[in-house]
């Protein structure tokens, strides 16, 4: 259950990681199905319909407004009442993000069927970073009930695992599983830089701009390169924060050196990944982070901030640079020590940890151990209640 699924890459990185998990679900010869609304990007809409995708039947409803959802997340699905009739049948819901009206009706829905009700916030949990005075109200009204009946919890860090106990989650009932990582075959003869004229070396972004993703301390480092020639590559959808960024850029008398693409898919995204010089992903409450596993996929060394989950993974993998956040002098330093040779090693082992350990159908056959677990715990309770 999720707001964004298959297509509405735009929204980051739960649509990416909800489908991949449900389609290595569905390769291990599980029936899954993800309920979803059509929304896709601020202006664009998918079709309202059933459909299959990779072995998921995917059910689209449609949402009362396109621009509240990508603006305010406000998501009411019209005529998901439907689900009721299909929800009571599922061993399990598994529900990514929180904070929405689709998941909190789905939810509530599969606590009135008795059906297992599994969370994966995916960083949404936690009040942070845009709106933080209607995130307290919604979680008056109905956030706190939402998270008090679910019956698991999956948090991708050690670190969010902590949030999670400190908000009052019982310990029992979490499990820490690392999001999987997939990418698509990189084709040699598709240039990002011929693309988009850049004929120097660059840092990459690649997400959400939005405050909490540090760009800003990014463009902070470049007067502090060696090579003055290093421009920088900020690439995704705007949340609202581009013209922040752009005025900043402007100030430091660097506007020619911050080049904006937009969002990148599919194979200019992979060229994008392919050429940088670094991928950079130095924001903080960053509780994973798929974009440093992909550009380590994609051969290009990566630098994280240790604010969050992504630093915790990086380390954990030996696969890159650890920086603390807000940090520019640390960017420019590990740019100016820049030595092929190492990073090429470091790319390695990354990329090795990545298979072996965020390959998604090891991670799907992990989760259903997971359910497996805790519809043990539940039959073990109610043939206890009865006994007793």
């Amino acid at each position: 259950m999720t707001p964004y699924f298959h297509g509405a890459w735009s929204y980051g990185g739960i649509p990416r990681l909800s489908y991949h998990l449900a389609a290595a679900q569905a390769s291990l010869g599980h029936e899954v199905h993800a309920v979803t609304t059509d929304v896709m990007d601020e202006h664009g809409r998918l079709a309202p319909r059933d459909y299959t995708v990779s072995g998921v039947e995917v059910r689209v409803y449609k949402n009362m407004s396109n621009l509240a959802a990508y603006h305010l997340q406000f998501f009411c699905p019209l005529g998901l009442g439907a689900e009721r009739r299909t929800i009571s049948g599922y061993d399990v819901v598994h529900i990514h993000g929180h904070r929405n009206l689709h998941n909190h009706r789905l939810a509530a829905m599969a606590r009135q069927a008795g059906t297992l009700n599994v969370m994966q916030p995916n960083g949404t949990l936690v009040n942070i970073e845009r709106r933080r005075g209607l995130k307290t109200v919604y979680d008056l009204l109905l956030g706190r009930s939402q998270v008090k009946g679910t019956d698991g919890f999956i948090a991708v860090s050690q670190i969010e695992k902590a949030q999670f106990v400190e908000m009052g989650v019982p310990e029992e009932l979490i499990e820490v599983h690392p999001n999987g990582v997939a990418v698509e075959e990189s084709a040699d003869e598709v240039s990002f830089k011929k693309e988009f004229r850049i004929d120097s070396d660059y840092l990459l972004y690649l997400g959400k701009i939005t405050p909490r993703k540090g760009v800003e301390h990014v463009i902070s480092a470049l007067p502090l390169l060696a090579d003055e020639s290093i421009i920088m590559v900020v690439a995704g959808n705007d949340m609202g924060y581009r013209e922040v960024l752009e005025r900043k850029a402007r100030a430091l008398g660097l506007a020619s050196r911050v080049v904006f693409t937009g969002l990148l898919t599919g194979q200019m995204k992979a060229a994008a990944f392919r050429e940088a010089l670094y991928t950079v992903y130095a924001g903080r409450d960053e509780i994973f982070g798929l974009v440093p596993w992909e550009s380590l996929l994609y051969g290009t060394p990566v630098i994280v901030a240790d604010d969050s989950g992504c630093g915790e993974w990086v380390r954990k993998g030996k696969a890159g640079h650890v920086v603390p956040y807000a940090s520019p002098e640390s960017i420019a330093r590990i740019v100016n020590q820049y030595d092929p040779d190492r990073e090429r090693e470091t790319v390695k082992r990354g990329a090795a940890f990545c298979r072996e350990r965020l390959d998604w159908v090891k991670i799907a056959e992990d989760m259903i151990s997971f359910y497996t677990r805790l519809l043990d715990d539940r039959a073990s309770r109610k043939a206890g209640g009865v006994h007793g």
